[in-house]
């Protein structure tokens, strides 16, 4: 299934310091309209995709349940990407009505010393508030964003999830994108470290876990289970240009949000058009990797994050310099 994630708003009533959308109080001017959204939504309907609807905070959207709902009768499955500070009994009502399929809430960590470092006074009450308002209306997801600071809180942070009743716990490696910096990445070693500890984990977890801009964790599974217990898990080479796509709140397509090539605009092409015959679109399918990616054992099955690549050369098909692995 073709997911999209599209950035529907610059505006965020927080101000994450790792903000990969470097969102503001105010919704960016250039901002697509109703009209030309719902028009999005009529060119990709046919592709029967999944939309995450993000942002910033896509509940600031004032036309974010129009948007979800007409996704949504039109056969596309719709998931919203929140902060959950604004997820109010009344706007999980709405949530349900707009047929919204699952909601995701990021947790910076399993306590408000940890969460409320990135995100600000207050941020991780108001959360778990969302969260207990969605609980037995609204699937929900946690999401984490891993950076040296919560490297320790991850175990806690699963924990809770399941506390909670999340359907899924997906991680997030940091990429050096809009407020995220370089110094907030783990080390490789770390990376591996932790992806190993999850892989080991998902042996006795009931929890759906997937790990993201971390492709790495292909080869960790390989390495630590075994091939029956591997069966059924999430973990793959990077999506970005193949299966996964991102738009922009100005309508850029791009590979990833973290991925800043611009592809196309679908104020000026049709999405199916960009989708399947832009030349980085082309690139990334081709998977005519460089450097120790493009000659690696795990090349298939991992292929490195392009996304982190660009951050660090400028090329997305260099090596990710986030990566432990010396079987070259």
């Amino acid at each position: 299934m073709l997911i999209i994630a599209w950035e529907v708003t610059a505006a965020c009533n927080l101000s994450c310091e790792y903000c990969r959308a470097s969102a503001s109080a105010s919704p960016d001017e250039a901002e697509l309209s109703t009209e030309v959204a719902l028009d999005f939504i009529d060119q990709v309907a046919p592709l029967k995709p999944m939309i995450i609807l993000s942002g910033g905070e896509p509940l600031l959207r004032p036309d974010i349940f129009d948007l979800a709902k007409y996704a949504a009768d039109r056969g596309v499955r719709v998931s919203l990407a929140s902060n959950g500070t604004l997820i109010t009994p009344e706007i999980v009502e709405r949530i349900k009505r707009a047929g919204i399929m699952r909601v995701s809430i990021s947790l910076d960590g399993p306590s408000p010393e940890t969460h409320e470092a990135t995100r600000g006074p207050g941020s991780f009450d108001l959360a778990m508030r969302g969260i207990g308002n969605l609980r037995g209306k609204v699937d929900f997801q946690i999401n984490m964003t891993i950076t040296k600071e919560n490297l320790d809180e991850v175990c806690g942070t699963m924990d809770l999830a399941e506390r909670l009743g999340a359907v899924a716990f997906h991680l997030f490696f940091l990429v050096p994108t809009g407020r995220g910096s370089e110094d907030e990445l783990v080390t490789p070693e770390e990376q591996d470290e932790v992806l190993r500890w999850v892989a080991g984990e998902c042996r006795n977890r009931q929890i759906e876990v997937k790990v993201t801009c971390a492709p790495q964790y292909g080869r960790v599974v390989r390495e630590v289970l075994t091939e029956a217990e591997r069966k059924g898990m999430m973990g793959s080479a990077c999506l970005a240009g193949t299966s996964f796509v991102f738009v922009s709140r100005t309508g850029d397509v791009c590979p990833c949000g973290y991925l800043p090539v611009v592809a196309g605009n679908v104020r000026m092409e049709s999405f199916p058009e960009i989708w399947e015959s832009s030349p980085v679109f082309l690139d990334l399918r081709k998977r005519e990797l460089l450097g120790r990616c493009g000659g690696c054992d795990y090349r298939e099955v991992c292929g490195g994050c392009r996304a982190r690549a660009y951050a660090k050369t400028g090329d997305y098909l260099e090596s990710d310099p986030l990566c432990s692995y010396g079987g070259v």
